[in-house]
């Protein structure tokens, strides 16, 4: 019982500092850029819009299910590139 008391006591602190790296790194993680001229922002915009309308689908070609669609998957925004 003292062997498992000392064990949890070494993993928990060790567990929630690895969750809290990373949970910032995967919010960052999970938008991608597009980077486009200034002239070219609305029209990239106006382009992902569309996108996000359409039905979100596997490599193989099967749909995924509604609760998964906007949580799961990465967000991108356009960027203006300097």
């Amino acid at each position: 019982m003292k062997r498992f008391i000392i064990i949890a006591a070494l993993c928990v602190p060790v567990a929630g500092l690895a969750t809290t790296f990373e949970t910032s790194d995967a919010e960052q993680a999970n938008v991608f850029e597009i980077k486009v001229s200034q002239d070219k922002l609305p029209e990239c915009e106006e382009t992902l819009r569309d996108l996000r309308q359409k039905p979100v689908v596997t490599d193989s070609g099967w749909a995924l299910p509604s609760f998964m669609v906007s949580d799961d998957l990465p967000r991108t925004v356009c960027v203006v590139d300097a």
